[in-house]
């Protein structure tokens, strides 16, 4: 390939046109047409660095569920209920940790695909016509894929997968 072409609009295997950018092009904002484009391609997830507020959250939630069975047990006369708290909110520490321990690692793994993600999406381009993603030597896929199936494979090859959903997501 050309380096002109590298840079420079290349044929789309979907529709033929050449209104196509670099994916790195593509998340950036110019004047709202490109806005939603930044976390359909991003190529790791956003660190939210969050661990200590869900920890604290997590302790919140744990000590209400606790008490509100303690609270229900006494007032309906039914003891069973604070048993019932208090392993609701064993619970929610336990999912506490795992969301939290998730979170760290994710974090770690992040430093070391980013090469990978770097050289996967060096030659990936956006189409604006067909919305995908695509690489102008076919390789590592020979065709157009949706941003979504884009950061997947992006990340996954990455090591950093999609087990847990990815904050930047929310609407």
């Amino acid at each position: 390939m050309r380096n002109e072409e590298a840079n420079g609009p290349v044929a789309c295997p979907g529709c033929q046109t050449r209104e196509n950018v670099p994916v790195a092009e593509a998340r950036t904002d110019k004047g709202g047409r490109r806005e939603d484009l930044t976390t359909k391609l991003a190529s790791a997830p956003k660190d939210t660095g969050n661990g200590c507020m869900h920890v604290v959250e997590g302790i919140v939630l744990a000590l209400v569920a606790g008490l509100a069975g303690k609270y229900f047990a006494d007032e309906r006369d039914l003891p069973w209920l604070t048993a019932v708290g208090v392993v609701v909110g064993v619970l929610i520490v336990v999912a506490t940790i795992a969301i939290v321990r998730g979170e760290t690692q994710n974090a770690r793994r992040a430093p070391d695909g980013a090469a990978r993600a770097a050289a996967l999406t060096a030659e990936a381009r956006f189409c604006y016509t067909c919305q995908g993603v695509f690489y102008p030597s076919g390789q590592p896929s020979p065709g157009i894929v949706t941003p979504e199936q884009f950061r997947q494979h992006v990340r996954t090859a990455a090591g950093q997968g999609l087990s847990a959903p990815d904050p930047s997501d929310r609407p």
